[in-house]
């Protein structure tokens, strides 16, 4: 079974896009020195994190959030929801469980699973482990394909939330400070970030807030040669156990909106237990999903 999974990334880059063309427009600051470039980065990133919450920020290790997912199709037009539960024990534990309520045909799009097998009412999970994956269907657990897990690892390596907490302090990774724009009518700032495998990272912060409101991801197909740009939008940002969290995340590529996150809940450093993120978690859940099919089998009777 082959994933795609077109919303996977928007759920990653929050713990994981808003329209955005080109490169921020040049504006004063954007002259500075490397060094001076650099200096100036640090500190606007510096604010970032105090008001995102600081320590509490910095300190976060694992996360539990409830919401549901939107998928947009190619005309703009809105597809369906699907409700989700998404579990990170930090750097690169992720396990999200997607709710079914009879809308097969809806959940099968969001999720962009081929074939995908879920009873009635059912779940569909999905776990991983660094570079291992797996997931839980109707048929029972299943190995991710190499190129899903790759993908889940690159999508990590990407993300905002790691870049500020750890990767920014990383050897071969380079911070600059771009200069000013307007961005859903806001003033912003622009830091460039690059690293040795050649990521073309971009943030782009509120002045007035100092919160983030846009992160750039942008690639270029290597046998092609395509640039592709994906962007991800915070909106509403509220505080949770003394994080500021975005309730609301939306994904664009190329400057046409795709997926959007809507966040009912979420809570920080509740003791997440690496077990369940592992495939035998999975084989548990799987044989207690039969078991409670078995039973209700036999009520019907």
């Amino acid at each position: 079974m082959r994933l795609i999974f077109r919303t996977m990334a928007c759920l990653v880059l929050f713990f994981g896009l808003a329209t955005v063309h080109g490169k921020p427009a040049a504006q004063p600051g954007q002259e500075l020195l490397p060094e001076q470039s650099a200096a100036k980065a640090k500190a606007v990133l510096q604010q970032v994190i105090t008001a995102l919450g600081g320590s509490a920020y910095l300190n976060v290790r694992d996360s539990d959030c409830e919401g549901r997912v939107a998928q947009f199709g190619s005309s703009g037009d809105l597809m369906g929801f699907a409700p989700f539960h998404d579990l990170w024990l930090l750097p690169a534990k992720n396990r999200v469980e997607y709710i079914s309520k009879g809308e097969h045909n809806i959940l099968s799009y969001v999720l962009g699973v081929d074939g995908l097998s879920i009873t009635h009412g059912g779940a569909l999970i999905t776990v991983f482990d660094g570079d291992h994956g797996w997931m839980l269907d109707k048929s029972g657990v299943s190995d991710q394909p190499e190129d899903v897990t790759k993908n889940f690892v690159e999508q990590v390596k990407s993300g905002m939330n790691n870049m500020l907490r750890s990767r920014m302090n990383e050897d071969g990774v380079e911070l600059r400070y771009a200069g000013t724009d307007i961005v859903d009518l806001k003033e912003v700032e622009w830091i460039e970030f690059s690293d040795r495998d050649h990521r073309a990272l971009r943030l782009g912060v509120e002045i007035s807030t100092h919160l983030p409101i846009r992160w750039v991801i942008s690639k270029r197909d290597p046998e092609t040669r395509e640039r592709t740009e994906i962007a991800t939008s915070y909106t509403q940002f509220i505080s949770r156990d003394g994080v500021l969290t975005p309730l609301s995340i939306t994904r664009a590529q190329n400057g046409r909106r795709v997926s959007q996150v809507y966040l009912s809940s979420c809570k920080y450093n509740s003791n997440l237990s690496p077990q369940l993120f592992t495939r035998a978690a999975l084989e548990q859940r799987s044989a207690e999903v039969a078991k409670k099919g078995y039973k209700d089998s036999k009520d019907k009777k």
